[in-house]
């Protein structure tokens, strides 16, 4: 495939990723308010008020520069590598949203001075979302890039003995 073909299907994939971003970006955020919930035993609760949200640019570029890396690396590697990797990115990217979510919830309890019985009511911009998010598809993409440095380092390696 020529890096022109190439170039133009990546693009392709980065600007449906930001389309699939805008449309999966309130679930997200449902899901993240849930998880708070849930990891402080029902300690945090939210504003009953409607939340009026429009997805930021970093959240919905970072996940279109996300995928679109994500492919390239993908179409470099061995299927065995392709098969680990993936499952490794998915549970680096659960337990990354997990362990932020779990000590995000924890802070905002610690931090709380005037809580009434130990609960405490967050509006919905309280969190940081994107943060949350951006941080678990950085940590998410780490094994595809190690995967890239060993072949680099290896093919860097070969060369450097071939030429001795």
């Amino acid at each position: 495939m020529s890096k022109l073909i190439g170039g133009i299907i990546l693009f392709i994939i980065f600007i449906t990723s930001i389309y699939c971003a805008f449309h999966f970006e309130g679930s997200f955020r449902r899901l993240i308010r849930y998880l708070y919930i849930a990891f402080s035993n029902g300690k945090i609760s939210f504003f009953p008020k409607k939340d009026i949200h429009f997805a930021s640019w970093g959240y919905v570029v970072s996940f279109g520069l996300f995928i679109a890396t994500l492919c390239f690396l993908f179409y470099r590697q061995t299927n065995k590598q392709r098969i680990i990797n993936v499952a490794l990115a998915i549970f680096l990217l659960v337990a990354s949203i997990l362990i932020q979510s779990y000590l995000g919830s924890l802070f905002k309890l610690i931090e709380c001075t005037a809580c009434k019985d130990g609960t405490r009511k967050l509006h919905f911009n309280e969190i940081n979302y994107d943060q949350i998010f951006i941080s678990s598809l950085i940590v998410a993409i780490i094994p595809f890039a190690i995967t890239e440095i060993r072949k680099f380092i290896r093919l860097k390696g070969l060369a450097g003995t071939k030429y001795k």
